[in-house]
């Protein structure tokens, strides 16, 4: 990957998909900055949504005997501005491709690790996603006229925190209900989620301190486990 700048911490790694795209002969729609997901990618049968993640691989030790053999991703966990993650979006499905890069400043970035997930993965709740907002309280201020800008952040854990076997791997995650059978893959394994027993449907916070006030119900399908498969090149 080709960083733009010293400082590029995001577009490298959409150029790189981007040339991959390309080289595969799909349409695409790239789409703006904190919209879900970063792309969508299309034919005249089928319509996929992408999610582009990327971190640093950070080598163990000062100086490994294989550089990038030994270490661990920067985070176990990912960012998510404004947008609540799942594997379902108007109908279709949404895929996280999550890159562990080595390298750094203007240097190319070689691509340590790749997980290409299906997003049920880190989230399965459909409709709590589709029903997120954003919102501005205004009149705030002692003359009323600011306002709270309430735009969240969302982080759930990495593919390869889910999956750490898959670190130094170039993986494919789908649910096992879709029963995948291709020559060019060979399943390696399988993860199992487990739905909770309660989800949080909202909080109040209070603007002169103290802690939230968290209102949870419990979900119709707790203790449901998700399996998904675990693919690699064949």
């Amino acid at each position: 990957m080709t960083p733009r700048s010293a400082n590029d911490k995001e577009y490298f790694g959409q150029d790189w998909f981007i040339d991959r795209l390309r080289a595969t002969g799909l349409s695409y729609q790239q789409q703006g900055r904190n919209r879900y997901p970063d792309f969508w990618v299309y034919d005249n049968a089928l319509r996929e949504g992408y999610e582009l993640k990327s971190l640093a691989f950070v080598p163990a030790g000062p100086r490994p005997r294989v550089p990038g053999s030994i270490g661990k991703p920067a985070r176990k966990d990912l960012d998510f501005n404004s947008t609540i993650p799942s594997g379902n979006k108007g109908g279709h499905d949404i895929f996280l491709v999550f890159l562990l890069y080595t390298g750094s400043g203007l240097a190319g970035r070689p691509v340590h690790t790749l997980s290409v997930a299906h997003a049920d993965l880190v989230n399965s709740d459909h409709a709590v996603a589709d029903l997120h907002v954003n919102i501005a309280i205004k009149q705030f201020g002692s003359y009323g006229d600011g306002f709270i800008r309430n735009r969240k952040m969302y982080v759930f854990p990495h593919p390869v925190q889910i999956d750490p076997s898959g670190l130094g791997r170039w993986r494919l995650i789908v649910p096992a209900s879709w029963q995948l059978t291709d020559r060019r893959l060979k399943n390696v394994g399988t993860i199992g989620r487990t739905i909770v027993k309660r989800s949080v449907t909202g909080y109040t916070v209070s603007l002169h301190g103290g802690k939230p006030t968290v209102r949870r119900t419990a979900y119709a399908n707790a203790g449901r486990q998700l399996l998904f498969d675990i693919f690699e090149a064949s």
